[in-house]
């Protein structure tokens, strides 16, 4: 099982900025709905290009040497404090599609994802595993939990499956309070992060 999608050479690299644009999965599926969240939570998931930021994290593994070996195998970021992060989110489109291109550096550790919006749910594609999201928008924050699962393409029931779950709550101050926690069937969660994240 891999979580983790090719690893980004770069992943610091700049935004490329391109001319053509099309509407964000989030704006997408949210639609008006996505207006009710705060500026900087709705400019972070309203990317008509690309977006960049940087935070400082608290990772946190599940006790015990299985779910961190579940972990580990899953290409889950290692647990510390004060971890420095830096996300990229690159628009892309094809075949008519708009994705987005997530690109996160865990202090030298990369996980790469792709997403984009299908019958109405945020889809997210980590390597072998993809996963489909419900949204749920409760101003001034956003939710979101995995309710489908597939690996290698072939949809596994939930109780089988790697599942997630993230909040998102803008602050006055424009930065974003970010928790996520990831779930392995039998083990419960296996790891956590969460802290402060900054567009720059």
């Amino acid at each position: 099982m891999s979580l983790q999608g090719p690893r980004d050479s770069s992943p610091r690299a700049f935004c490329m900025k391109g001319s053509k644009t099309m509407p964000s999965p989030y704006r997408e599926l949210l639609g008006p709905d996505l207006d009710r969240l705060p500026p900087a939570l709705r400019e972070f998931h309203d990317v008509e290009t690309c977006w960049q930021g940087e935070a400082e994290f608290t990772v946190t593994r599940g006790k015990g040497w299985l779910r961190n070996l579940v972990a580990w195998l899953g290409g889950l970021p290692p647990a510390g404090e004060k971890v420095r992060v830096s996300l990229r989110c690159q628009a892309e489109s094809a075949k008519g599609r708009r994705a987005e291109v997530w690109n996160r550096d865990f202090s030298g550790f990369p996980m790469r994802s792709v997403q984009w919006a299908e019958g109405g749910l945020l889809m997210e594609k980590f390597g072998l595993l993809t996963l489909a999201y419900r949204l749920s928008v409760e101003p001034p924050a956003m939710r979101l939990w995995v309710v489908r699962a597939w690996v290698l393409g072939i949809p596994i029931p939930l109780f089988l499956a790697p599942t997630g779950q993230g909040f998102e709550r803008a602050e006055e101050n424009g930065s974003l309070s970010i928790r996520v926690a990831a779930f392995a069937p039998l083990l419960g969660q296996v790891v956590s992060y969460e802290g402060t994240l900054r567009p720059v």
